[in-house]
């Protein structure tokens, strides 16, 4: 078996021959930013692909995250309640338009806050908030309807931080969805964004917002905003990664399907994140029980495999938000620990795989490999297929 290094993350744009012909169009056109063709284009295909109504576009996910919440936020209310366990990028966001992080559990296997998290914690906090920032984990669905119905009950408005979940998505209601475009996602431009609404009021004001709070013909800043577009040399990158996004879509699947298929034949006491396979990522996770957090890493280092905590273990622990307040992370101390970021991508082999899974605990009564040849046998034919 190989030991060379197997690398965590390779990220995957299109291809300079990809993107050439929508290049041709930026120089016919002559239109370079300010809202032009191929952005308006790659708007309403995304719009398209995710069930979104409007759709406004933003230099990056943690702009679109800040748009939205300075929408979306009661006025004269300074908390955002939100997951503690999230990449950084979100509290940063909500630090940037002037309201404080409450950070508040996850459901320990879903990996995400629930409505019925926010609202046990909405006694214990000093007044009520603003809005609630909800995160997709890694590129999960996210339960809109619940939260609509956390709406309607408690009048707390909603912002959905769906970085990693584009493809995730197949309606969007009240609620804003963001989204990153960054080169990590599933569906990446290198940088850039997306509010996603079902609202073209709601799209109208974000996507002012985007370009110094102009709205109609006038050159006019009725509300306020900033520089927040894409080029069109960006949507010319994102134009021709939606023309090969099923391809990769495939592939990231087999990729997860062939890391299930071989974690349930070797019997081994991990599991891939809930859902895994149905949905997909480029930050895939394998979690473990806690006893089993320090041997699997060591084994991972020793075989030269990158694996990462994508999220680390809180934001709570961050030197950067120390003095914002926190709400029973019992769950989140005893979880983020064992959520580790394992290599997903179009260069994994079937050998490296099994070299991966290899790494993870064997459970007690674990089934002979022998007996689950069918399982093995689609594992070689799912990675092949990369």
């Amino acid at each position: 078996m190989s030991n060379l290094p197997i690398k965590v993350l390779v990220p995957s744009l299109p291809s300079v021959d990809q993107i050439e012909p929508y290049l041709r169009r930026i120089d016919l056109a002559r239109v370079y930013s300010n809202f032009g063709p191929l952005a308006t284009g790659f708007a309403q295909r995304l719009g398209g692909l995710t069930g979104a109504n409007s759709v406004t576009l933003t230099s990056n996910g943690t702009s679109a995250i800040e748009i939205a919440l300075r929408l979306r936020a009661l006025p004269n209310r300074r908390l955002c309640v939100m997951p503690s366990f999230t990449f950084v990028a979100s509290a940063h966001a909500v630090c940037n338009v002037g309201l404080t992080p409450a950070f508040v559990d996850i459901d320990p296997v879903s990996l995400v806050l629930t409505p019925e998290i926010v609202e046990a914690t909405l006694p214990q906090l000093p007044e009520l908030p603003a809005v609630v920032l909800v995160i997709s984990a890694f590129g999960a669905p996210i339960d809109q309807e619940s939260w609509a119905r956390f709406q309607t009950r408690t009048g707390i408005p909603v912002v959905f931080d769906a970085a990693a979940a584009v493809t995730a998505l197949s309606h969007v209601g009240d609620a804003p969805v963001c989204v990153s475009l960054h080169a990590t996602k599933v569906l990446g431009i290198g940088e850039g964004g997306a509010i996603l609404s079902s609202d073209p009021k709601f799209s109208e004001r974000a996507t002012a917002m985007t370009g110094f709070g102009f709205m109609g013909a006038e050159r006019t800043s009725a509300i306020r905003g900033g520089n927040f577009r894409i080029s069109e040399y960006a949507a010319a990158v994102g134009l021709a990664a939606l023309d090969a996004l099923p391809a990769k879509v495939d592939m990231l699947r087999n990729v997860a399907l062939a890391y299930r298929t071989k974690i349930e034949a070797t019997g081994r006491r991990a599991r891939l994140q809930e859902g895994a396979g149905d949905w997909v990522t480029m930050s895939l996770n394998i979690i473990v029980e806690p006893e089993d957090v320090q041997a699997t890493i060591a084994k991972l280092d020793a075989q030269k495999i990158q694996w990462r905590r994508w999220w680390g273990l809180g934001c709570h622990l961050h030197p950067a938000f120390a003095d914002c307040p926190s709400f029973g992370l019992d769950s989140t101390n005893k979880v983020a620990p064992t959520v580790i970021g394992v290599p997903c991508h179009d260069g994994l082999s079937a050998e490296d795989i099994d070299r991966i899974v290899a790494c993870f605990p064997i459970a007690t009564h674990a089934p002979k490999v022998h007996e689950r040849l069918p399982a093995g046998d689609l594992i070689e034919q799912d990675v092949s297929m990369l």
